[in-house]
């Protein structure tokens, strides 16, 4: 009996030990458990925190950054503001032939901003309105170094050069500007004239057939084919546009005279013909 009642003793003591270590290897492994997940939060938490620190960052710098391109809005739209206003002074000025006063006010802002294109285009227009044409060529001259496709410039530098009669450097710039407008009929126009002051015959002719085509009855460019082959000797090419000339003025006497002379010497020019060829055959 009392054997039995140690037993029980000694049974309940080995439950209560189980009992125990069973526990303690519960909370050992929740503890790792638990510490592992913690370390992956805080490590988690680190991330999140680093990203916050950095997206504070770059939405202060896209603040800073939309209040300067705003800020360099209104910049732009006060410069626009201040030019327009300086143009409207400039223009008065010049209508009243108060060049100096309007150069003084374009000079004063250029010496702030020396390539805006605007302002260099109208103290240009001052020096022409003055026959300055020699200043208004180096501006246009220098924007073109940085704007080289830009058609009107070439055209503006084109008429300055021809002002100056630097005819062939003029002819060389309209070329330039023709190869970007191939049809531009103003440009043909001017070159049929300045290739004819320059005697460049051929060119002339090539030109003004151009503007011819869309007006035929443009006596000015016919008399400018008409008297390029005279100077060429091709008479009867001459003849034949002296007489569409003839068909519109037909009271021009300088052209009736012409046409006289020429008719004349290609009827001896004919008869010489044959008389060599009479020669030619008797022999």
């Amino acid at each position: 009996m009392e054997n039995l009642f140690f037993l029980k003793i000694e049974i309940v003591i080995f439950l209560l030990s189980l009992s125990y270590i069973i526990y303690f290897l519960f909370y050992k492994i929740k503890n790792i458990s638990f510490k592992k997940e913690r370390k992956i939060i805080d490590k988690n938490w680190k991330k999140i925190e680093k990203i916050k620190k950095e997206w504070s960052w770059i939405s202060e710098v896209i603040k800073e950054t939309k209040y300067e391109a705003e800020d360099e809005i209104n910049l732009k739209n006060e410069e626009k503001i201040k030019i327009s206003e300086l143009l409207r002074k400039q223009a008065i000025y010049s209508e009243r032939w108060e060049y100096e006063t309007a150069k003084s006010l374009i000079i004063e802002w250029l010496a702030l901003d020396k390539n805006n294109k605007q302002l260099n285009l109208e103290l240009a227009n001052i020096y022409n309105k003055e026959s300055e044409y020699k200043k208004s060529e180096f501006i246009y001259r220098e924007l073109i170094e940085t704007q080289k496709e830009d058609f009107e410039l070439l055209k503006k530098l084109g008429f300055v050069l021809a002002l100056q009669k630097k005819y062939k450097d003029s002819i060389r710039v309209y070329k330039e500007a023709l190869e970007k407008r191939i049809n531009d009929s103003w440009i043909v126009d001017i070159l049929s004239d300045l290739t004819f002051e320059t005697e460049d015959y051929e060119w002339c002719i090539k030109f003004a057939k151009k503007t011819l085509k869309d007006k035929p009855k443009d006596s000015e460019k016919l008399q400018l084919v008409a008297y390029s082959y005279d100077n060429l000797w091709k008479l009867e090419n001459a003849l034949n546009y002296y007489k569409k000339i003839l068909d519109l003025q037909p009271y021009n006497t300088k052209i009736l005279d012409r046409v006289s002379e020429i008719e004349n010497n290609l009827n001896n020019y004919s008869q010489l013909e044959e008389k060599e060829q009479k020669n030619n055959s008797k022999k």
